[in-house]
């Protein structure tokens, strides 16, 4: 019964941990688009990952 009560908690202890650090991601996302847009520069970043990942996409194909 103890294992039991141990596995439990680590369980809910382990769920609580995820949660918190997907709300922190989710709020550091938030605040970033947040600033972007107060200052102009969302569209810009927004375009340069666009591109960045599409570059990425093309370098791992080359690897292959």
């Amino acid at each position: 019964m103890p294992g039991l009560i141990h596995a439990v908690a680590y369980a809910v202890v382990a769920t609580g941990a995820l949660v918190i650090i997907a709300l922190c991601s989710w709020l550091s996302f938030v605040s970033l688009r947040a600033v972007l847009k107060w200052s102009g520069w969302w569209r810009d970043f927004f375009a340069f990952v666009v591109t960045r990942s599409r570059k990425d996409r093309r370098l791992l194909g080359r690897m292959r």
